[in-house]
């Protein structure tokens, strides 16, 4: 009984730390104390522990040496890894999902676009990325490739981390992500598969490249700010 009740409370932290860190309550780079965890959340430093330890797996925690744990800050190399391999992954995903569509997974996608919808016109912006990541994870189930979807959901997170750098630096993120995953479901209602295949990578393509001219940006007015420092 003491395992279960463990397994259920470690369960539960990595649940509330993973929303944090989507949310962006818990920030990139930021330090994690179990202690203040612990008391955060109510428990033991033991399921919390048990807890980062499963977040570092996901690629949302980094634990190093002599400075505990952390949120992991992901670079632009990361984030162009990222956005190649996400792409190549969800092509072969929708080609599969495109003759695999039914009813019922339709009208759970359909049902996701309805909270994206809400969120936005409601000023939940927090929820989009968790809301984005839940409708691509849907098209990845539907491709019914098991070796497919192990790949995928050991970058999923880090890709949520993506996300809510898109979110939090491109103000554009909440005026268009029901638009776009609308058009993404649409062509798979109506099978088009060259235009889906199309779309996919400009969806992916577009939001990495408005991130990194942004970050591109940010480091040019770092260094103009610090001269010293972009000489170095």
């Amino acid at each position: 009984m003491e395992t279960l009740e463990r397994t259920g409370l470690t369960g539960a932290a990595v649940n509330e730390l993973r929303e944090a860190i989507l949310e962006g309550r818990l920030v990139q780079g930021e330090r994690l104390s179990e202690v203040n965890l612990s008391t955060t959340l109510g428990v033991s430093r033991a399921p919390v522990r048990e807890a980062l330890l499963h977040l570092e797996q996901e690629g949302l925690v980094v634990s190093l040496p002599y400075k505990g744990a952390s949120v992991v800050t992901l670079s632009p190399q990361d984030f162009l890894e990222l956005s190649t391999l996400r792409t190549a992954l969800e092509r072969l995903a929708w080609s599969r999902a495109i003759e695999r569509a039914g009813e019922d997974e339709v009208s759970a996608m359909r049902a996701i676009i309805e909270e994206m919808r809400v969120a936005v016109e409601t000023d939940q912006k927090a929820k989009l990325v968790r809301l984005d990541i839940d409708f691509h994870d849907q098209v990845f189930l539907l491709a019914d490739h098991s070796r497919l979807y192990t790949a995928w959901q050991a970058i999923k997170w880090q890709v949520a981390l993506f996300l809510l750098t898109r979110r939090v630096k491109v103000d554009d993120y909440h005026s268009i992500i029901v638009q776009e995953h609308t058009e993404l479901l649409d062509l798979l209602l109506e099978r088009r598969a060259a235009e889906i295949d199309e779309t996919v990578e400009r969806h992916i393509g577009s939001g990495y490249g408005r991130v990194s001219e942004r970050l591109a940006g940010d480091a040019r007015a770092a260094q103009h700010d610090d001269p010293v420092a972009g000489r170095a």
